[in-house]
């Protein structure tokens, strides 16, 4: 047989080892360092090295032959009687870290922990006269909400920067009154009812739901891609879940649970800015917090912060 033909086979037997044995490489280049040059032997004069040093192509007399295999460049150079084989990334292939190669999905930012401010707005209290009484102390009227659940919906097909999210989760939102009052039904109606200014402590109303958003988020890589700038805005409904009352005097405590003729279900416009897992958040309810004509004409809001993303 001629030395040819010979060579020619030994090049193909390489080839066919190669590509049975690429899944292993790969595994391997995932765990070293990019730099890090093994070699293993394959037959007395064949070599296998995984590296990006390819100085041996630059050699006079020898002869190099490339093959592209999906993400991998395998470079064979003959010398003589010897062969080395070199497996690389492709240079066409987008140069980045396999760690972000990884990232192909759209990731969005709902599940964590949030905690803020509750507030009203457009406030009208006519039914009673004008009596104000569940006007707010505002630092205290505080949101909770643990949002246990996310989906996400990529909406770009080579990018991962704009797409949908959705998910469940459970908010407590607390209205801690400024006046010593307290609030009751009567006849479906939602009446005030005045406490000791003496010993009075503090009264408040508790409202829980169960929330699902659907909002449209943009992310902006930063810092080399290494950070994602996000905007988000859109839609939160909310299913009335449970409310109650609370009152506290010389050291005791009263709870009366109740509708109190709450909207079993809200509303709201909500948007978030953030970097990575911390952001800022508002939403503004698109639904009074009381049933038509049962209690004073408010609409609540609340801005706080959202971190732990999940």
């Amino acid at each position: 047989m001629k030395q040819g033909t010979m060579n020619s086979m030994k090049t193909l037997a390489v080839i066919i080892l190669i590509a049975f044995g690429l899944n292993t490489v790969s595994a391997q280049e995932a765990t070293e360092a990019p730099d890090a040059e093994k070699k293993h032997k394959i037959t007395g004069t064949i070599a296998v090295s995984i590296g990006n040093d390819t100085d041996e192509t630059e050699k006079s007399g020898t002869d190099t032959t490339t093959i592209r295999m999906g993400k991998k460049e395998i470079i064979i150079i003959e010398s003589g009687n010897d062969k080395h084989v070199d497996i690389r990334k492709s240079d066409k292939e987008y140069d980045k870290d396999e760690k972000d190669c990884d990232s192909d999905k759209f990731n969005g930012h709902w599940s964590g922990i949030d905690l803020g401010v509750n507030g009203y707005t457009d406030e009208n209290y006519d039914m009673y006269g004008g009596l104000e009484f569940m006007e707010l102390n505002q630092p205290k009227s505080l949101e909770v909400n643990l949002n246990f659940a996310e989906y996400n919906i990529g909406l770009q097909k080579n990018k991962n920067n704009i797409g949908l999210v959705t998910g469940m989760g459970i908010s407590y939102n607390n209205y801690k009154f400024d006046n010593p009052y307290t609030i009751r039904k009567v006849d479906g109606i939602i009446e005030p009812l005045a406490l000791n200014p003496d010993n009075y402590e503090k009264s408040k109303l508790t409202v829980s739901y169960l929330t699902v958003p659907l909002m449209l988020e943009f992310q902006i890589p930063v810092n080399d891609g290494s950070n994602k700038l996000f905007i988000s805005g859109g839609i939160l409904g909310g299913l009335n879940i449970g409310s109650h009352t609370k009152v506290k005097w010389d050291d005791k405590k009263e709870k009366e649970r109740g509708g109190f003729s709450i909207n079993p279900f809200k509303y709201a416009a909500i948007c978030k800015i953030g970097l990575k897992d911390i952001s800022l958040y508002a939403t503004y309810n698109l639904s009074p917090l009381f049933k038509d004509g049962k209690g004073p004409d408010l609409t609540p809001f609340s801005v706080g912060i959202s971190f732990i993303n999940f």
